[in-house]
């Protein structure tokens, strides 16, 4: 058998290595999307930054372009190049004469530039410009307050911080490992499932077993039901007739009652009269006994539900608990009277007995089988006991 075994499972094995390789190959070529992906989410925060720079110094230097107040200006711009990623900012006119002009070497303070007079805006006045080279990125943006006032070329270091590429590369090399790995796991969890598929159906099977098992008693037990139905339905139609008769009579009554407290105006011998012909005394004292004996009905047929409510329970755990055998001896006898009074009556001579840790259900149909089979062995026309 395990030879069969390993070489079924030797067939399953290796779709499932291929799997697993195609996993490991596809986790690596993610991990160099998701890097490269990253680099460029790095450039277009650098474009970003430089873009909302060159806005920031605009909307600080509008209005001193108006007035003409270079001195402001170049403080402006010098505080904007506080920031180490700024290489230069060059102001000018809308012809590209240069009104201002500052630089910054690697690693020194901004300076300004006076050999630089003009430059070549770009063509166009209405959108931001951006490009990039080997060095810098360059963004042009105009000056504008309700007409062209001029330009604003600011130009920011290209290079991509070495700390945040090596702290991408560290983070997609872990992420494709991470990822390879839960590949083995997969593949792991593929050979693991071929290997004991056989014990899986044998543990699968019994359980299947054991649920038709449980269906199968549940079964016996609605047929027990079934036959038991009609006995059932008379012996809840007794105490519902007479419940239904002494409410009409009650009603009855209560007419009297009526008449006799609507005459409670008159004089003494018309009530009295009228007590007469109703018959009041008779109906004085025998209201509480009808009240009792619907009081004992309905109880009759709530113990009659109870007692097949609780038959007809399944047990699925099937768990040993302290029982009352006397109790559940009374509830079979309650449910299955009128199946057995046709064949035997039943004497009970019971003794002191603990509880028993049993299934109730399970005793409860075993208690109910004796009986009916003892009241079927009884020939018919002959009166047995039980």
């Amino acid at each position: 058998m395990r030879q069969g075994l390993s070489a079924s499972n030797w067939k399953s094995i290796k779709p499932a290595l291929l799997i697993g390789v195609a996993l490991a190959t596809l986790q690596i070529f993610s991990g160099l999307a998701a890097y490269y992906q990253s680099k460029n989410l790095l450039w277009d925060s650098k474009y970003q930054t430089a873009q909302n720079l060159t806005n920031g110094l605009i909307v600080s230097v509008v209005d001193q372009m108006v007035s003409k107040d270079y001195g402001s200006i170049e403080s402006r711009i010098l505080q904007t190049m506080s920031n180490e990623e700024v290489a230069s900012v060059v102001l000018t006119d809308t012809t590209g004469k240069v009104i201002s002009a500052l630089k910054r070497e690697i690693g020194k303070e901004p300076h300004l530039l006076f050999n630089l007079d003009k430059v070549d805006p770009p063509e166009t006045q209405q959108n931001t410009l951006q490009t990039r080279d080997d060095a810098f990125i360059t963004t042009w943006m105009p000056i504008t307050l309700g007409v062209h006032l001029g330009w604003i070329r600011l130009q920011t270091y290209n290079a991509l911080d070495t700390a945040e590429l090596g702290s991408l590369r560290l983070q997609n090399f872990l992420l494709s490992g991470l990822s390879i790995v839960s590949g083995l796991v997969i593949l792991g969890v593929f050979l693991w499932r071929a290997y004991f598929s056989v014990i899986q159906r044998e543990y699968m099977v019994e359980a299947k077993l054991d649920d038709a098992s449980k269906r199968l008693l549940q079964a016996e037990k609605l047929a027990s039901l079934g036959e038991m139905a009609a006995g059932v339905a008379h012996e809840i139609n007794n105490p519902v007739g007479y419940v239904s008769s002494n409410l009409t009579t009650l009603q009855k009554y209560l007419t009297a009652y009526e008449e006799v407290l609507n005459a409670a105006t008159t004089d003494e011998a018309t009530i009295t009269a009228l007590k007469k012909k109703v018959n009041f005394e008779f109906i004085r004292h025998d209201v509480r006994n009808l009240v009792n004996e619907t009081q004992e009905g309905v109880e009759r047929v709530k113990t009659i539900i109870k007692d097949l409510k609780d038959f007809a329970r399944t047990n699925n755990s099937a768990s040993y608990l302290p029982s009352d055998i006397h109790a559940g001896l009374n509830s079979t006898l309650n449910i299955a009277n009128n199946q057995i009074k046709k064949h035997a009556t039943v004497e009970l001579q019971l003794g002191n007995l603990p509880l028993v840790e049993c299934v109730a259900s399970q005793i409860n149909q075993v208690l109910l089988n004796l009986l009916a089979n003892a009241a079927q062995a009884i020939p018919s026309g002959k009166e047995g006991r039980i």
